[in-house]
């Protein structure tokens, strides 16, 4: 397996990348009037996906507990501490069904809803038909002693600088990397289950690292990494595609972000619990930012909608904007109640999160102000550490930087030759980070936006045989 993502098809906005289907072909049978016997499950099809939502937060390399491992057919088999996990054709003596059934405790999901009656019972058919493995080969393995290996660079969806300014972390497949803050150097690889890293969040003291993406169509993963170790302290699966826009409380103990199943989710950071789940949304649920005092969230998605909820109950404050068209992206400013929103209309928009005592007639009642539009979609929006100013990119060749009081138009950060779907200001202030379907990550001059770095973030495989012994 290659590291190479070039191949996806993505959607105009660029981050809602297509599931690499695996399709199952049905072979016809001549009808004979007779019945047919059943199919066997099939490991890829049917076991791996519920195993991939439901077990490998709690059973993947970076977090074995009970010594399991459930990300690969072969150390399923093998099992942990308490024997092997299968026994195939005879699923009376497989421990994995029995802690399904609660034939044997711990009742597994732990901590969770027991499986539906028709999952189990597939499993069951599935290994007493001698539970065969039908994985493709071509899927290869990826683990932290065996990080993916690249072709050509792949799309890069996420960016964050930590606090201290001394890293860069930058999204890859199976991976989070983690730069030097000017590019100069890799500094560690973060491997784990999920395909795609659609956000990443340092937490306020930069010791942890938040990574929400997933496996198109099989799971939605939330990632807690622990920076100075480079260890997985927490792996929560959630529903059963990817998540989006991760963002963090400013206190850092919560840690919200959005679902193609319409909902926003909040969880504890330390334990990986979740606190909330609403259902205001329609439709996919692509950005997440926390209020100042982290009482409120402002959430939006492909529904047309920013919506204001009380980030505690949940309970549904107003939507702060007109509903125009899709909205993929929302940054809060650092030391005001004001949220920036953009997406398929190419417009970004500026609003109060409070709405203002006065409005007058034909006013759209918390805007602030509407920017310029865009060449393309807005994929990605970033405030200054300051606030001072707004970097707005996407669809579009180039990502163009404003001061945000007065909307004018500073500078324009050009070069790149497709969609740019993540930006990052570097806590000083002074540079700006943007990456997106070319698999480079450039780094900018905020004030002149003149190119200072430009840089492919993952080992190639040329780079690494020329390295080797």
């Amino acid at each position: 397996m290659t590291g190479s993502c070039r191949s996806f098809s993505l959607k105009a906005a660029g981050v809602f990348l297509l599931a690499w289907a695996v399709v199952p072909v049905a072979i016809g049978a001549e009808e004979s009037g007779k019945e047919q016997p059943a199919a066997v499950p099939s490991y890829f099809r049917d076991i791996r996906p519920v195993i991939q939502q439901h077990c490998q937060g709690c059973h993947q390399p970076a977090i074995m507990q009970g010594h399991l491992d459930l990300t690969e057919y072969r150390t399923l088999l093998r099992g942990g501490h308490s024997g092997p996990g299968l026994v195939p054709g005879d699923p009376a003596r497989s421990l994995l069904i029995a802690m399904m059934e609660g034939r044997r405790p711990p009742l597994m999901p732990l901590g969770g809803p027991p499986l539906d009656p028709e999952i189990i019972a597939k499993f069951r058919a599935w290994v007493e038909a001698g539970a065969p493995d039908d994985t493709p080969v071509e899927l290869g393995r990826v683990s932290q002693s065996e990080p993916p290996v690249y072709t050509s660079p792949p799309v890069i969806t996420a960016l964050a600088y930590s606090p201290d300014g001394s890293l860069l972390a930058v999204s890859g497949y199976r991976e989070v990397l983690l730069h030097r803050s000017d590019g100069s150097g890799l500094e560690g690889r973060l491997v784990g289950l999920s395909d795609r890293i659609q956000s990443l969040a340092f937490a306020p003291d930069g010791k942890t690292l938040v990574a929400g993406g997933g496996t198109p169509a099989r799971f939605g993963e939330l990632q807690l990494w622990d920076v100075a170790s480079r260890k997985l302290k927490g792996s929560v699966t959630v529903c059963q595609d990817t998540l989006f826009g991760v963002s963090l409380s400013p206190d850092g103990s919560r840690v919200a972000f959005g679902c193609s199943d319409s909902t926003v989710r909040i969880h504890d950071v330390a334990s990986g619990r979740e606190l909330l789940k609403t259902n205001h949304h329609e439709n996919w649920v692509l950005g997440t930012r926390f209020g100042m005092d982290g009482k409120r969230i402002v959430s939006v998605g492909r529904d047309f909608a920013a919506k204001l909820m009380h980030a505690d109950s949940g309970a549904f404050i107003e939507n702060l904007n007109k509903l125009r068209k899709e909205l993929a992206a929302v940054t809060r400013h650092p030391s005001r109640d004001r949220v920036v929103v953009g997406g398929e209309e190419r417009i970004p928009y500026y609003y109060h999160m409070d709405r203002p005592k006065k409005i007058f007639a034909g006013q759209e009642g918390t805007l602030i102000r509407a920017f310029e539009r865009q060449s393309g979609e807005i994929f990605a929006l970033e405030f200054s550490a300051d606030g001072r100013r707004l970097a707005v990119a996407g669809a579009g060749a180039e990502a163009t930087i404003y001061d945000v009081e007065s909307g004018e138009r500073l500078a324009a950060c050009s070069g790149h030759e497709a969609g740019i779907y993540t930006l990052a200001f570097h806590p000083g202030g002074l540079e700006l980070a943007m990456a997106g379907f070319e698999g480079r990550v450039r780094i900018h001059e905020v004030a002149s936006g003149k190119l200072l770095r430009d840089f492919v973030p993952v080992p190639m495989k040329s780079e690494m045989a020329a390295s080797g012994p």
